[in-house]
């Protein structure tokens, strides 16, 4: 009985690093427009609306893109990210002012991804499963709902991608649910021995 719940301890720990990792360094998860750019990870979608409508200063914004910055520019091989033109690399720096939010279900499971993944540092929450269900239902509703809409919707719709990394980042944000995981690996467990007494 204690291993299966140090197994789930150890699982979940790694599950929630590595969701936490996704989302904080802007792994590619998905592709959606974002007003005159395309956004490709969810740090992306929520800067793009707090640039457009000036919700919080520009430096907040940068502290949040900068840390994915960086380790593009590590891969890339190229200098280091400049702090004070970090909107200019990201395409940020035309951003029209807008009181309108675009893909709302996007933007909001954006949102709870980058709380879960702060969460996560402190203890594993079901936010961050829940956060991407409803990126996968926005992506999903602009792919399948769109069909009969007019040119520029249609354009619109035929920009939305979903990459692999976002059916990873959902498998690491279920994995982190501790308890949740403690009760599938205790099922498989306890049928291979109720299996072995009924053959005795």
């Amino acid at each position: 009985m204690v291993l299966w719940k140090k197994w789930a301890s150890i699982i979940s720990v790694i599950a929630s690093c590595l969701f936490s990792f996704l989302i904080v360094f802007q792994v590619p998860l998905f592709r959606v427009a974002c007003r005159n750019k395309r956004c490709e990870t969810p740090l992306e979608v929520i800067s793009s609306e707090l640039i457009a409508n000036e919700l919080i200063p520009s430096s907040v914004v940068k502290t949040l893109l900068y840390p994915g910055a960086f380790a593009k520019s590590l891969l890339a091989g190229s200098k280091l990210p400049s702090f004070h033109h970090l909107f200019t690399s990201y395409g940020f720096d035309h951003m029209y002012p807008s009181s309108d939010i675009h893909h709302l279900e996007v933007f909001a499971g954006s949102c709870l991804c980058l709380l879960g993944a702060l969460l996560n540092l402190f203890k594993p929450t079901r936010i961050s499963f829940i956060a991407t269900l409803l990126i996968y239902w926005g992506l999903l509703r602009d792919i399948l709902l769109l069909d009969s809409a007019h040119d520029w919707l249609s354009a619109h719709r035929n920009s939305v991608r979903v990459y692999p990394t976002l059916f990873l980042a959902s498998l690491s944000a279920f994995l982190s649910m501790r308890s949740d995981l403690r009760k599938i690996i205790r099922c498989c467990t306890s049928i291979p021995f109720s299996q072995s007494t009924k053959g005795d």
